[in-house]
């Protein structure tokens, strides 16, 4: 049987935890990197360009072996490709405001779960 103060805890915790990393001053750095990456059509651009190159390199896939000659000209391609988009200088702050998230969100897991203990958990009936 569920214990449901207990599972009311949770959520509210889980609510100011969510608020307090919308507050973040990384979070909304983020968020605003995402939202000017996104508008940008140079980024928009190489988007489309990484996507084809996935596309045609995964038909080339169907048809010949991974290390042929033809299927290595278009890695090469996908792979100029991702370069181009991730040296892009808006697509290179958002990668780098996501990092930063990135860590602050696995020690948050690191808190939260590292110390769980499994008999605390509800028994399914």
């Amino acid at each position: 049987m569920y214990n449901y103060s207990y599972m009311e805890d949770i959520y509210f915790l889980s609510e100011k935890l969510k608020e307090a990393i919308n507050k973040d001053p990384r979070y909304i750095a983020l968020v605003e990197a995402e939202e000017k990456m996104n508008k940008d059509k140079g980024v928009i651009t190489l988007v489309m360009a990484k996507e084809n190159a996935l596309n045609e390199y995964n038909d080339i896939l169907s048809h010949f072996d991974r290390n042929s000659e033809t299927a290595l000209k278009y890695q090469k391609k996908l792979y100029e490709a991702k370069k181009a988009l991730e040296e892009h200088p808006l697509v290179k702050d958002y990668l780098k405001k996501y990092q930063e998230m990135r860590i602050i969100y696995e020690q948050i897991e690191d808190i939260l779960f590292s110390s769980l203990n499994t008999s605390m958990c509800p028994k399914k009936d």
